[in-house]
């Protein structure tokens, strides 16, 4: 053998040898975490019978979210506005007998009926109807009762309340509603910096939000992901009483019975957005006060309005004090904005329902330790990290440092010298 090849043989088996001796460098390890709030495992949808949109949006939404096959339940419902309690009931009874447990909400998907007597349909399929959702039926002006949901801690309500929040999921055509559900996918984990927008407007009557608007912008902590914008333009020679031309909006909320410029506007993926009016939750046509269903097709993920004359509670529209700082937190788009309003039974909640853009899942490597940083656990309850051992073939405690920041619900635990390459956080 010619010494060159000798040589060049030697180099190369001194090079496997240093190789084999040398530990390779570690990953990142796989965590798993105990299932928070609403998701994709837990979500129902609901499709009408005999209507062919309805259906192109169950299949495009369990396609887009990954949702079981068996989470799809049908109901035989007309084509009509307002159904009737005894036509609800009858689907109803039939959709109760047909899910289990394990689903703790429910998405809609189709234009017609948004209302069951004096409820709204995603209130009528959260609580069931029943007429103590009512106001009397008096002249005047009621509350209805309160909701055992509103800014609750409940990751599963169902199973704590017996209720199951609802969202219509719908739109003009299937082009609106698909443009739709790209924005909720694709705000998720996104954690963006936005601006939130609260108004009080010339119009006295839809503008009783605006003290609970001024105090949350007063009160609220500075945020790097949201700056707060509380405008006053109640008088008539003040500024408009609407905003356009605006960038990075992810909250707007007003009393208008129309309101100007919002296709101008550039709205965040996963925003949210409401006008308080009588009529806001009346379907999608544009007859009489604007309709809810205006602010998803320009842009925005999540709305609300009501179905029946609600007089102007304000403990029947949502509660910007509620709603962000839970949005913030890394709640779904349906459980911050159920968990907003205090009296929703006449209230239609349409949009996204698990849009999540202020999610926050993190796991990093430095040397030998791993650091994992999350919103999806309760800062209140008790953890214990467990790890793979390949041995035995089973998890075990392991050590780790928790700390907590309890504003954001933020949660950062240190594991020091992390050898396995799969974790798992507990509840005690």
């Amino acid at each position: 053998m010619p010494s060159s090849l000798k040589v060049a043989l030697y180099i190369l088996i001194l090079s496997l040898s240093v190789a084999s001796c040398t530990t390779p460098k570690q990953g990142i390890p796989t965590v798993e975490l105990p299932q928070q709030g609403i998701t994709a495992q837990n979500i129902g949808i609901l499709v009408k019978n005999n209507d062919e949109l309805s259906l192109r949006t169950a299949l495009l939404y369990k396609q887009e979210r990954n949702i079981p096959e068996a989470h799809i339940f049908y109901l035989d419902l007309p084509n009509k506005a307002n159904v009737s309690p005894t036509q609800f009931n009858a689907a109803y009874q039939t959709l109760m007998s047909q899910v289990g447990d394990n689903i703790q909400a429910f998405v809609a998907t189709w234009k017609a009926p948004y209302r069951v007597d004096c409820m709204s349909i995603t209130s009528a399929l959260a609580f069931g109807y029943d007429k103590k959702w009512c106001q009397p039926k008096k002249k005047g002006c009621f509350p209805t009762p309160n909701s055992t949901y509103f800014n609750s801690n409940s990751i599963a309500p169902w199973k704590d309340l017996k209720m199951r929040p609802t969202m219509l999921l719908t739109g003009q055509n299937y082009e609106v509603i698909h443009a739709l559900v790209q924005r909720g996918v694709k705000s998720d984990g996104t954690r963006p910096k936005g601006h939130a927008y609260l108004i009080n407007t010339k119009d006295k009557a839809r503008s009783t939000r605006a003290g609970i608007f001024k105090q949350f912008a007063t009160l609220f902590p500075n945020n790097p992901l949201l700056e707060t914008h509380f405008l006053d333009a109640s008088k008539p020679s003040s500024i408009t009483d609407y905003i356009s031309l605006k960038k990075n909006v992810m909250f707007y909320q007003t009393g208008l019975k129309h309101v100007p410029d919002i296709h101008t506007n550039h709205y965040l993926p996963g925003a949210v957005a409401d006008h308080l009016t009588s009529f806001g939750g009346n379907g999608l046509s544009e007859k009489g006060q604007m309709k809810a269903f205006r602010w998803l097709e320009v842009g925005v993920t999540g709305s609300y309005g009501t179905v029946v004359e609600p007089c102007n509670y304000v403990q029947k529209f949502p509660n910007p004090g509620i709603l962000i700082p839970r949005y913030l937190q890394g709640e779904t788009l349906i459980e911050a904005y159920w968990k907003s309003v205090l009296q929703p039974s006449e209230g239609l909640f349409i949009g996204e329902p698990l849009a999540k853009p202020y999610d926050l899942f993190k796991v990093r490597r430095s040397n030998k330790a791993v650091i994992i940083t999350t919103n999806r656990l309760n800062p209140n309850q008790p953890y214990q990290l467990l790890a793979w051992h390949k041995n035995s073939q089973q998890f075990k405690p392991v050590k780790a440092n928790f700390s907590i920041i309890p504003r954001d619900k933020i949660v950062t635990i240190y594991i020091p010298n992390a050898t396995s390459s799969q974790y798992k956080i507990v509840e005690l």
